[in-house]
């Protein structure tokens, strides 16, 4: 009974390691694969669905020869032909739309040899590049790898669930002060206006206002006559 617990264990482990070895196209759907002269490039989000605001990193692989090879080692699934240590001599930016490209540092994963990933902020709905240069060996590498329908996927906008009415009601008083805000100061403007062309017509009426004529009135006296 022993012996057949044991066969039964060996061939659900046998069985795991090939399913785990067949996935391996199905778990890189999401990512470019590339080849770039003597090596293999595979470059996607590590975390897919990528979403705007939330921390991700770029995923790369690097493999020797046109294809990555896999191999289960302990459980775990891990590239047989890796190129290592490509941080020393590779550089990456991201970059997305009109902003300018951002540096960012790869590392080698743990555990995991031939990948490598920088963690980031995708801030911004769209496309995103990276931008991969350097040499590996003597072989120099310049290559752009951007999201899209055919490569991996781009920042999605990020859903709140439940949604948040607070913020919701936040943003509309904050509309509504600014509509209050300039219809006042519309309303200050006019009265500015009224009041000075108030001030012009009373000043101009009163330079036109005719002056009034004094009249000096003489007493005359009657001449007295001298009586003979």
């Amino acid at each position: 009974m022993r012996l057949v617990a044991k066969k039964r264990v060996g061939l659900l482990s046998l069985v795991g390691a090939l399913l785990l070895v067949l996935l391996v196209p199905s778990l890189a759907f999401a990512h470019e694969k590339r080849v770039v002269g003597k090596y293999t490039f595979v470059v996607g989000f590590l975390n897919e669905p990528a979403y705007a605001g939330q921390l991700n990193s770029i995923d790369l692989t690097i493999c020797e020869g046109s294809e990555c090879k896999y191999e289960v080692k302990d459980g775990s699934r891990v590239v047989s032909n890796p190129i290592n240590d490509a941080q020393k001599s590779l550089k990456v930016e991201v970059s997305t739309a009109d902003s300018a490209p951002l540096p960012i540092e790869i590392a080698p994963r743990y555990a995991q040899p031939g990948k490598y990933s920088s963690y980031f902020n995708p801030s911004k709905v769209g496309a995103y590049t990276f931008h991969i240069f350097g040499s590996l060996a003597s072989d120099p590498i310049e290559e752009k790898f951007t999201s899209g329908p055919n490569t991996f996927g781009e920042a999605q906008p990020l859903k709140a669930y439940p949604a948040d009415t607070m913020m919701a009601n936040m943003h509309s008083q904050i509309n509504e002060a600014k509509e209050s805000a300039s219809t006042a100061t519309t309303f200050g403007i006019v009265g500015i206006v009224v009041g000075i062309l108030g001030l012009g017509l009373g000043a101009l009426a009163l330079i036109r206002k005719p002056k009034a004529v004094s009249v000096r009135t003489e007493n005359r006296q009657p001449a007295e006559v001298s009586r003979g």
